[in-house]
């Protein structure tokens, strides 16, 4: 019987744990009126720049050239007003803000065959109340733009902030959940890295630990689980 009550009682406790997590979706599943700007902000973009190297073969004498090419995309947008809703002036000047990799605030780079590869950053711009446009050159001026840090969405922001795991892993091995901490919150992010030379830690299977604060400063970071996985598998 005392067994009995011992078995239950870490049931238990292991249900009261586990109840206390809740599922934190990914950065992309927010939509733009998920979070709440600071005063004075209007509009915010993230945009990511790639520069891609390829070969090209010339027709008439069949040598191979190494090309460059590099896009734009912009990932994600949170906004009082979306851009639309400004001038086209102001539009225009906005969207043509050139990107700059010294004022990235997230980078990395994929190896490929023959030196081609590409490399890619991140860069975030504003839109302030008065129209005025403006960079953000670090992870801390993005952050600013929805302190305090008080919900999911401002929580998967500061974790895709610190975190390559949505960059550099695929969708269906990823996840993430949270739970509050005092003051604070805790996120544990777990994700699959089967690239090959593009991944800091190496192929494997992988659970980090985030222990966040309201102003969104990661105040550590740890690894609680790891297991190999072929580099290239499944």
């Amino acid at each position: 019987m005392k067994q009995i009550k011992i078995i239950f009682i870490i049931l238990l406790l292991i249900l009261t744990a586990n109840a206390n997590w809740k599922p934190l979706k990914s950065l992309d599943h927010y939509g733009p009126k998920a979070f709440t700007l600071k005063e004075g902000v209007a509009y915010v973009e993230i945009r990511k720049y790639t520069e891609s190297d390829g070969l090209k073969e010339d027709p008439v004498t069949h040598g191979v050239t190494l090309t460059k090419t590099m896009k734009k995309k912009v990932i994600f947008k949170i906004y009082r007003y979306p851009l639309s809703y400004f001038g086209s002036t102001v539009k225009r000047t906005f969207q043509h803000i050139p990107g700059k990799n010294k004022f990235a605030f997230k980078k990395g780079e994929y190896g490929g065959f023959a030196g081609t590869g590409s490399r890619w950053y991140y860069n975030g711009f504003m839109l302030d109340s008065k129209e005025k446009a403006w960079r953000l050159e670090n992870i801390q001026d993005v952050i600013d733009m929805v302190k305090p840090v008080d919900t999911p969405a401002d929580l998967s922001l500061v974790l895709w902030l610190h975190s390559d795991a949505q960059d550099r892993s695929d969708k269906e091995s990823y996840s993430a959940k949270y739970r509050k901490s005092g003051s604070g919150y805790v996120i544990r992010e777990h994700h699959v890295a089967h690239g090959v030379g593009d991944w800091v830690y190496g192929c494997g299977d992988y659970t980090f630990e985030y222990k966040i604060n309201t102003s969104g400063k990661v105040i550590q970071k740890k690894l609680i689980r790891k297991r190999k996985v072929e580099c290239g598998g499944d």
